[in-house]
């Protein structure tokens, strides 16, 4: 097979601190066949002024305000010329084969639409940020391996996933046609994850592969945000992914358990005194039930025109049994985990 263009969307908000490693690492691939389009999103920290000095052959799009990670990623879809699509985060860092090897698995078979890469901790480089999630009937992803050694076998081994992490995924531009890209209600998180369920319906597979690393330092433009906001978006952008998605069967049992949690959340949130962060869970739901004439006209959309597989010819297979300590953990010791 020639080598396809790899059209690579980076969107940025303030992430300035962030460039220089990211794009000298994307200089220094071994795969060439690339353009990068560079989306800022109306940053104030001279991000677009240093990319043009330093990197001038860089595709740059300016927005004249913060539209968001979803918004930001579709603008920039209507100008690729690839056959191929890698999303990858400002605060990544590519080791030099990763593309040649995510471009190697992704053409392997024509049922596969997105691979996700070995994604490491920096500079915590033996640890896993990443190595994409698995769907729980509770409406929990288990995000399995993630602060584990990546030495361990069991992480170095290609898999099926439920859903890959935004920081760096790579697309089949003819899956993306079908799917579409991030629902523009989404200004940020949970985006990734409605995006690859939809793969799974349109009837491709998702793969991780430890044969690609990809170092991310984590946080990026979320850290400059309130926790609150990110709360807000993250909730109510789950539950809008579960109602679009999933089959009635599904529906019924994940928004149940999805709505009980949040419940739980929230009162622990009161708790410990995160009134904003409490505050945000209760609005997550509201603003799903004002929104829900338009979720549901998305849904028979994705249920009529992109589904073609059943819930059960593939949810079963991308369900991972998980202890009750794992939602002990999420729960109450790091709820920031349950956002993503």
């Amino acid at each position: 097979m020639a080598k396809s263009l790899v059209s690579i969307i980076i969107v940025n908000w303030n992430g300035k601190k962030y460039l220089k490693d990211c794009l000298t690492s994307l200089s220094k691939s071994s795969y060439k066949k690339v353009e990068i389009l560079f989306v800022d999103n109306a940053s104030s920290d001279d991000s677009v002024s240093y990319v043009k000095k330093n990197f001038p052959k860089i595709k740059i799009l300016q927005n004249e305000k913060n539209l968001g990670f979803a918004e930001g990623h579709k603008i920039a879809y209507t100008k690729v010329a690839g056959e191929t699509i890698l999303l990858l985060s400002t605060d990544t860092i590519i080791e030099k084969n990763a593309i040649e090897e995510l471009v190697n698995v992704l053409y392997k078979s024509e049922s596969i639409g997105a691979v996700q890469p070995k994604l490491l901790m920096y500079p915590e480089k033996e640890l896993i940020d990443s190595i994409g999630s698995f769907f729980l009937k509770t409406g929990i992803l288990y995000h399995f391996g993630r602060e584990k050694n990546h030495n361990n076998p069991l992480y170095n081994k290609e898999m099926e996933i439920f859903s890959a992490k935004g920081a760096c995924i790579l697309f089949k531009k003819e899956v993306l046609n079908k799917t579409g890209l991030f629902d523009k209600d989404y200004f940020a998180y949970f985006e990734e994850t409605d995006l690859c369920h939809r793969v799974w319906l349109a009837g491709y597979r998702i793969i991780y592969t430890p044969y690609a690393v990809v170092y991310h330092k984590g946080g990026g433009s979320s850290k400059q945000m309130m926790s609150s906001f990110i709360y807000f978006h993250s909730y109510k952008n789950r539950i809008c992914t579960y109602i679009k998605n999933l089959s009635f069967k599904y529906l019924l049992i994940v928004l149940f358990c999805t709505l009980f949690m949040y419940e739980l959340a929230f009162m622990i949130y009161l708790g410990r005194g995160k009134f904003r962060n409490a505050l945000a869970v209760q609005q997550a739901i509201l603003w799903n039930i004002i929104n829900i004439k338009k979720t549901l006209k998305k849904r028979k959309h994705i249920q009529t025109k992109i589904r073609v597989k059943k819930d059960d010819d593939f949810l079963p297979q991308l369900i991972r049994p998980v202890h009750f300590r794992y939602y002990y953990n999420i729960m109450f010791g790091g709820l920031e985990t349950y956002r993503d």
